[in-house]
């Protein structure tokens, strides 16, 4: 589940769902600890109580203001469900501690942060709602947190907002990846499946323009299929295009599920391999070309093995930018195909 500055309109719409849905949760929330002290009222904590409303409402004010929200986004989703664990929390101590009815209001932070968090911070985030049970739970008058009763109590009331966390996250995942491959069949090339090149450079500069990945490693891989000029003048244009098909699904088999495979023009594609630094790149080209070669294309009267080059280049090492880092991956694609090329003609002439 982080593209927020320069995205596109689809992504605009879901990260606008997703501010929508956590400030629907945080009005739920606040709405439940109203509702709950005006049916159930205790006036030793009225002050105490209403201070914490005060300051988590002004502070869910604070984060959608429009310079907050635009700016960093994601940080202002991920600041608004820590701020909403902090509250209940608070309402939790004052109301029951481990014995209050609103404990279970955990379960919101928790769906969120599972739909919205990568897996480390989603872990984060766990791990902190677990760590306020047990303080809310073992730190107040009663609390035995060395008790079998006590481990019990917490197994009941953390066992099932995990599980849902799991599962929260596992259809998260599910429903995003479907989404992609459904992207892919609206914005693709109509030969190979791929992304066309117009989303490419859109995704690329996306990437690199994010604020928060700006430090990180981000490769690009421009692949070209060899002797395409001389598959379609042997064996025929459909034998050209069927090379191409085979190129791309090697590059389907061989990337992960957040890399980018692209056409980018005539015989070339383009991959974008975001996290990825120098070493890894070169590793992801070497997988590409062997997933290439090793499966051969049906020309009708022969099998053919086909072969690619590929140029590699990463951010920030080549530029910070997307045209730059674009211009260095295919400067080294030229020079990867004349070796290769070299190669064969010395092999031949041998």
């Amino acid at each position: 589940m982080q593209e927020r500055r320069g995205r596109a309109p689809r992504e605009d719409s879901d990260l606008d769902g997703l501010v929508r849905h956590v400030a629907l949760a945080d009005w739920l929330v606040l709405a439940i600890v109203l509702l709950y002290q005006l049916v159930m009222p205790d006036r030793a904590f009225v002050v105490p109580i209403g201070t914490a409303i005060g300051i988590f409402a002004a502070l869910l004010v604070v984060l959608r203001l429009p310079r907050v929200a635009a700016a960093r986004p994601g940080r202002a989703l991920e600041a608004q469900m820590w701020a909403m664990t902090a509250f209940i929390t608070t309402i939790a101590w004052f109301t029951g501690g481990a014995e209050s009815p609103l404990q279970s209001l955990y379960l919101l932070p928790v769906v969120l942060a599972a739909l919205v968090l990568p897996t480390p911070r989603l872990a984060l985030h766990l791990g902190a709602v677990v760590a306020a049970y047990l303080v809310v739970a073992g730190l107040r008058p009663g609390g035995a947190l060395l008790s079998a009763a006590f481990a019990g109590r917490v197994l009941v009331a953390i066992g099932p907002l995990l599980v849902v966390a799991w599962l929260t996250s596992q259809l998260g995942s599910a429903v995003l990846t479907a989404r992609r491959r459904a992207a892919a069949l609206t914005d693709g090339d109509a030969l190979t499946g791929l992304a066309t090149r117009a989303v490419f450079l859109d995704r690329l500069k996306r990437e690199l323009g994010d604020a928060d990945r700006r430090d990180q490693p981000c490769g690009v891989l421009v692949v070209d299929l060899e002797g395409s000029r001389r598959l379609n003048e042997t064996y025929g244009i459909d034998a050209g295009n069927a090379a191409l098909k085979l190129v791309a699904e090697a590059l389907r088999r061989t990337l992960r599920e957040t890399d980018l495979a692209a056409r980018w023009g005539g015989d070339e594609f383009a991959v974008l391999l975001p996290g990825a630094d120098q070493a890894a790149a070169q590793t992801a080209a070497q997988r590409i070309r062997h997933a290439v070669h090793a499966t051969t294309l049906d020309a009708g009267t022969r099998l053919v093995r086909c072969a690619v080059s590929a140029g590699v280049a990463t951010s920030p090492r080549d530029g910070r930018d997307a045209a730059a880092v674009v211009a260095a991956a295919e400067r080294r694609l030229e020079r990867d195909r004349d070796l290769r090329r070299n190669a064969t003609q010395a092999v031949a002439s041998g």
